[in-house]
This record gives structure tokens, sequence and C-alpha cells, in this order.
């Protein structure tokens, strides 16, 4: 039976020598699909917050400062759950632990729904930092490891796009719903992904680094849609068993100078995103827009618009992205974001500072947020996330993680604060203009500073990672270029 099994499988690798697009997405889709009820989760405070500030809240009224403590609880639980997962990661499996971040996210949405106070609302946000900490840890790499140097550009968008996706659709929802339906509704995310996630390979890396060659062999064919793919494992098995044969510990990470390297760039990278204002306005975005005063459109309007084209434009920007340099692109999308937050600022500035008239032009905080977004998707909304998975070696991958995802927690607790004290005792220009010198110092270090890693295998962004300076760099891709290796379209 067995056999007739795998004979018919054969049979359809052989008929499919050029499966479609849709064949060859299933699984980066189906793995990100967490990613879809982590951003539901985190713009569910956009339409929330204003709803559970009223008299008819279903929990009864809150204060804005008990609400300002809703963005601060996940990222505080996914800090510290995120050394565990970062180590389950490597000794249970990407793709179990994937699977295993549906669960609270089913109880998170469930607390929400049966929600009688405040303090259950504070634990759904706790529970649901665990999951964060999955979709942070494991999604990413896992994509990076599975896919090749043609497609990593396209795959390693699509955890991002499932995010971004994630805050449209709550936001739609919460706007027609009450919380409790939207919470509903929502549990149908996770409970999909636990069937999808189960139809997908393990990564060939991690087989291979647990010394499960025939699996990975496996893996590696289902991926490719081949029945021959023993080229590309002896490739693969060379490299991780360089990698693992490199030091892995902690400290590690620190003390070897690629490692340090690699970790120096990635929190700079989250940096640049982080505090040119992505997470705080994905957050605020219907308070922002109450404070703006725009009367064409009411805030939740204005906010599902924002929310519309931050996934439009991403899903866009992920088909093109990676054909262009990774230093170029986030070079423009933060010299973009600086522009975009400028307008807004001085829009702000001339509305709360000066005499003049500016009811004419109240269509203007809209359109700097939403060419703000334009901007935003062509580098810094979906590059770091990829470029988090290519940075590291095998060995030293699950540390770098830990200390990715807790630094990326730190700044999701520390910018929608700041946000909401600056947005309390300031004009609301104060906060658009702090974000605007955070993304032109963004554009400087971009420019001068980030790693090229598009069309490089990640052994040679490992070699990459240990030289110095632009020419090093470019003689690596004239030898890659001699070499014959594979680059990205």
């Amino acid at each position: 039976m067995g056999a007739v099994w795998c004979n018919s499988w054969q049979f359809l690798l052989v008929r499919s020598q050029h499966p479609s697009l849709t064949t060859l997405n299933h699984v980066p889709t189906s793995a990100s699909l967490g990613g879809f009820s982590a951003g539901a989760q985190l713009a569910w405070l956009s339409p929330a917050v204003p709803q559970l500030l009223l008299n008819t809240s279903y929990i009864g009224p809150i204060t804005i400062e008990q609400a300002s403590y809703f963005s601060v609880i996940t990222p505080v639980a996914t800090i510290a759950s995120s050394f565990f997962v970062a180590n389950a990661t490597k000794v249970f499996g990407r793709k179990l632990v994937i699977g295993f971040m549906a669960i609270p996210h089913i109880a998170s949405w469930l607390l929400i729904a049966t929600a009688k106070s405040i303090v259950s609302l504070y634990v759904a946000r706790a529970v649901n930092g665990i999951s964060d900490a999955v979709n942070f840890c494991a999604i990413s790499v896992y994509v990076g490891e599975i896919a090749t140097p043609t497609v990593r550009g396209r795959w390693g968008n699509i955890p991002m796009c499932a995010i971004l996706l994630g805050h449209l659709s709550v936001v739609i929802v919460a706007n027609y719903c009450d919380l409790v339906t939207t919470a509903y509704i929502f549990l149908f995310a996770p409970l999909l992904q636990l069937l999808l996630i189960a139809t997908v390979p393990e990564s060939p890396y991690l087989l291979l680094m647990k010394g499960r060659t025939l699996d990975a062999k496996l893996a590696l064919e289902e991926l490719r849609w081949k029945t021959d793919a023993l080229e590309e494992l002896y490739d693969l098995r060379r490299d991780v068993q360089r990698q693992i044969s490199e030091p892995g510990t902690f400290r590690d990470l620190f003390r070897t100078p690629t490692n340090r390297r690699a970790l120096i760039f990635i929190i700079a990278i989250i940096t640049c995103q982080e505090y040119s204002g992505m997470s705080a306005f994905i957050v605020y975005s219907q308070r922002i827009f109450e404070l703006a005063g725009v009367k064409s459109l009411s805030p939740g309007e204005s906010s599902m618009i924002f929310f519309a084209f931050l996934f439009s434009f991403s899903a866009i920007a992920s088909l093109f992205v990676g054909r262009y340099p990774r230093r170029i692109m986030l070079t423009f999308s933060s010299f973009g974001c600086t522009i975009s937050l400028l307008i807004s600022t001085a829009f702000f500035y001339i509305q709360s500072e000066t005499s003049v008239d500016v009811g004419q032009l109240n269509w203007v905080p809209l359109f700097g947020m939403v060419s703000y977004i334009v901007f935003l998707t062509t580098g810094l909304s979906l590059l770091p996330f990829l470029m988090i998975g290519e940075l590291f070696s095998a060995s030293i991958k699950n540390h770098a993680m830990f200390v990715a995802n807790s630094y990326m927690a730190l700044t999701m607790i520390i910018v929608p604060k700041l946000l909401q004290l600056l947005l309390a005792h300031f004009p609301l220009y104060a906060p658009f203009l702090l974000f605007t010198f955070f993304s032109l110092a963004s554009t400087v270090f971009c420019y001068f500073f980030v790693p090229e890693t598009k069309g490089k295998t990640l052994e040679e962004i490992q070699r990459l990672l240990g030289t110095h300076g632009r020419a090093q760099e470019e003689r690596l891709i004239n030898d890659s270029r001699n070499e014959h290796l594979p680059t990205v379209d």
C-alpha cells in the first residue's frame, strides 16, 4: 500500500513539472496564517479602545489610562515567552511550534468574547503575547529556510502581508459589529491554521540539523515539487554542517564578529521600522483621526481607509520589492516616510499654533497618512521581517531570534506608549515631528550601513557578514556571478 501511494505521489510530481504559483505559495501562506490572527489581535485595539471608553461598553466604561496598558501587556508577555519559544523551534521543530500558536489565539478571542471586566481583557492580551512570540520567532525563520533565493523575496513578505490583512479585516468587522461578535468571528482563523499547518513539510534546514537526511530529502521534494532534489540536498547539507560546526552558545551571539554584526544590523533595522511610527499608528490610528478633525469621514472610516491602503500597497509591493536591492528599497522607504510625516507635521503645527484657517485642507491628515503608507510598504514594513530570517546561521539562529523578538516587543511597548503620552500632553504635531526625525535618521543609516542580501544564498550572506566595507561586498558579488549562483528576480 505504501509503495502504491509513493508511486502515485511521484506520478503526480512528474505530471506537474511546472506547478502553479498557488501550489507553490500554499506552504508559506499556510505557515503565515498565524500572522493573520496576530495582526487582527494587534489592530483590534484601534476600534476597541474608542468603544471601551464609552459608557455603553460591554464591560463598563474604562479610562484612557487603563486602555493604554492594552498595548503594553502583549509585548511584555512576548518578551517573557520569547526565550522558550525560540528554543522550542529548535527542539520541537518550526512546524509544530507554528501550529501551537493557534491555541493562545483561540484562548485570547474567547476571553475577549466572554469578558466581564477589564481584567479578562488584560489576560487576553497577555495570552496573545505568547502567539506573538511564535509569530516573530518561528514564521519568518521557517519561510526563510524553505525558500530558494529565487523566491525568498516574495515568500518572505507573505508573513507580513498576512499580519496586515489581519489589521484590515478586524478594523472592518469591528466597525460594523460589536466587540463580542468580532471576537467570535475571528475564531475561524486559528482553527483554520490548525488544519492547514498539518499539510506543510518541516524545514529541511532543521531536519538536516537533526541528522534526518531522508526526511529532509522528502521535504525538499515536496517544497520544490520534483522527484529528485539530491543536488540541492547536498548543497544544503554542506551549508548546514558548516554552520552547526560554528560556536552556537548565547555568548557566541555577541562574541563572534559575524553574529554580532548581524545582530547590530537587525536591531538597527527594527529600530528604523518601529520608530518611524508604524506600530503606534496601527494601535492609535482611529484616535489620531479623531484628534485631527477629519470632517469628511468618520474616524472609523478613516481608519479603514488607512488599513486598506496599508494592506493593499504591501501586497503590491511584495510582488516587486524583492527584485530591487534591499538597501536601496529601505533607503527609499525611509526617505518617503520622512517627507510624508513632515507634511502632516506642518499641517498640525499650522492648525494648532497659528490662526490660519485650515478648514478647507482637512483632507491633508488622511493624505499624509496614506502617502506614509505607500512609502512604508516599499521597504520598512516588509523587509525587516525578511532580513531577520536571512542574516543568522543555523547554529545561532534561535538565540538571535530571541534577542530580536524581545527587542521588537520592547519597541512595541515604548513607541505606542510614547505616542499616547505625547497626545495627552502636547499638540498633535509633536509625535509626528519626532517620528519625522527618526525616519530621517533611518534614511541615513539604511543608505550607508545596511548590508545587501538580495540575490544571495544564506551561505553567501554569512560570508558577506564576515567582510568589512563595500569593496569586499562588491568582490563577493562578482565571485558569486563567476560561480553562477542563483539570484533573485
